[in-house]
């Protein structure tokens, strides 16, 4: 089976989107022919084999002629490789996945990380362009044959807001790659990172953006810092927010405990999470109540054996029942502080959190697991699609 995978990525980027890209599309790769359609970096990356890049012009109208362009490169493809299936990760602007698929009798599957207008309403879109992704939305669910979706609630977010059948919806959470991050000794992460061997540390990772809720943390630390004075804070991200989230930090009177990395390459991101005590994932009840959650952040802690300090949102309820951390009441910095003070108190109890995360995680969520779900996902549809023809 031939699969053709598009994304609006850039492989170059260092973010969530680009890790979930390039660890699906490594780990599909070792199961079915797949080449992945992308925009054309601005650096060469390692991930170029199978990779056909896609150019892009005008920043202003980026998106609107990298679909063009995708289109105009997929319809050469069909011809040339006859794909079996096409994989499309849905961005605010997918027409091409779309119209190909119609051109080409194609089966075609789409898949969506979450509802994207509200995230567009969050950030401040303009309604036009707004009004927009939701047309885009509603088209690709009306045309592709099976929706991947990461969590439970995007799924129901789907069938509520565009009148999709349940069956046409596979939920598919998000994974690890639980051979970059694994346990490595605290000691030596801190050596390699150039950090104060006797300080204990708190980590967050992941893009500065307002679901995130990383200001909680912050509002967290002074109350944390009474308790254990000798603790510093890791941000490894960047983001929209960076720079409210600093100026936050300056009136907390606790910058100085405060280490904004911005982004860091992707294989360095273990080390930071080595290096720490306790990580973070402090997400605000806004966005993430509706559609739940399946971030890479938790399983990649997990994975290297680190304790959690997150947010009670659906979906993450395994924490709790796999024993991997502690969950908290969403945007209360008293309920956040008392459970990371707790485990920078307990090292018994971190060193017990993250061998039971380590073990679920490594079983259930590596990105191995996640591509032979997917894999079984497009061979349903052709399979359904050859049956429909006779």
């Amino acid at each position: 089976m031939r699969i053709l995978m598009a994304c609006s990525a850039r492989l170059d980027g260092r973010d969530a989107q680009t890790t979930h890209v390039l660890e699906l599309f490594k780990n599909l790769g070792k199961l079915r022919d797949t080449h992945l359609f992308a925009p054309r970096p601005k650096k060469l990356v390692n991930e170029a084999q199978n990779t056909i890049f896609v150019p892009t012009i005008m920043p202003i109208f980026k998106s609107a002629f990298y679909q063009l362009f995708l289109f105009l490169y997929l319809i050469y493809y069909c011809f040339k490789m006859s794909p079996d299936v096409i994989y499309g990760r849905l961005s605010n602007l997918s027409f091409s996945f779309f119209f190909i698929s119609k051109i080409f009798r194609i089966p075609y599957v789409i898949e969506v990380n979450g509802l994207l207008i509200d995230e567009e309403k969050m950030i401040g879109r303009p309604k036009v362009l707004t009004r927009l992704t939701g047309l885009n939305e509603k088209l690709n669910y009306k045309q592709a044959d099976k929706i991947v979706a990461v969590t439970q609630g995007i799924k129901d977010g789907i069938k509520e807001l565009h009148s999709i059948p349940d069956e046409k919806i596979v939920v598919i959470p998000n994974g690890a790659n639980t051979d970059l991050f694994k346990p490595m000794h605290q000691e030596k992460a801190k050596k390699e990172l150039k950090l104060e061997e006797k300080k204990n540390y708190i980590c967050f990772v992941g893009n500065l953006v307002p679901w995130q809720g990383v200001e909680f943390l912050i509002l967290s630390a002074p109350l944390i810092l009474k308790e254990s004075t000798h603790t510093k804070f890791l941000i490894i991200g960047d983001g929209p927010m960076k720079e409210e989230l600093i100026d936050l930090a300056e009136q907390m009177a606790v910058s100085d405990k405060f280490i904004f990395t911005g982004v860091v390459p992707y294989e360095e991101v273990p080390k930071y999470i080595n290096a720490s005590d306790v990580c973070v994932a402090s997400f605000i009840r806004k966005r993430n109540l509706k559609i739940g959650l399946s971030p890479l952040k938790i399983y990649e802690y997990a994975a290297c054996g680190k304790p959690i300090a997150a947010s009670r949102i659906p979906n993450l309820e395994f924490i709790e029942k796999q024993k991997a951390g502690i969950l908290v009441e969403p945007e209360n910095p008293k309920e956040l502080a008392k459970a990371i003070i707790k485990l920078l108190k307990d090292e018994r109890l971190r060193r017990e959190l993250g061998e039971n995360g380590r073990k679920y995680v490594t079983k259930n969520h590596s990105w191995e697991a996640v591509a032979r779900k997917v894999a079984e996902v497009c061979k349903s549809v052709v399979v359904e699609h050859e049956r429909s023809r006779r």
